[in-house]
């Protein structure tokens, strides 16, 4: 079913249906590879801040059960109340207002 002027109509199609030679556009490539690294840049601030956030918040955990434990001491029972919580709030506003400051800070 080929005949002989098939490779002229292949010849004028591939000529009509390619891409126009241009030269590459160097400023697109120099802005996609500082968007790549941009991203890459986040992706790693964004991991130490998790990584961060996890043990501090389990280093405040760790405090806020040390400070339960202690006011059920008979030594400070007459700080911590009568529902053994009685100086924990205050402490714990401090260490939670320590915790966000720490974590806005170097989120910055």
């Amino acid at each position: 079913m080929t005949g002989p002027d098939d490779s002229a109509m292949d010849a004028m199609l591939s000529a009509m249906l390619a891409p126009p030679t241009r030269a590459g556009d160097r400023a697109f490539a120099v802005q996609v590879d500082r968007a790549i690294d941009a991203q890459a840049a986040y992706a790693r601030a964004r991991s130490r801040f998790w990584s961060s956030f996890a043990f501090e918040a389990l280093a405040v955990a760790a405090l806020l059960a040390g400070l339960w434990l202690l006011s059920g001491t008979p030594l400070l029972a007459p700080l911590a109340g009568p529902a053994q919580w009685g100086f924990a709030p205050p402490l714990l506003l401090v260490l939670l207002l320590w915790f966000g400051g720490t974590q806005r800070l170097r989120s910055a």
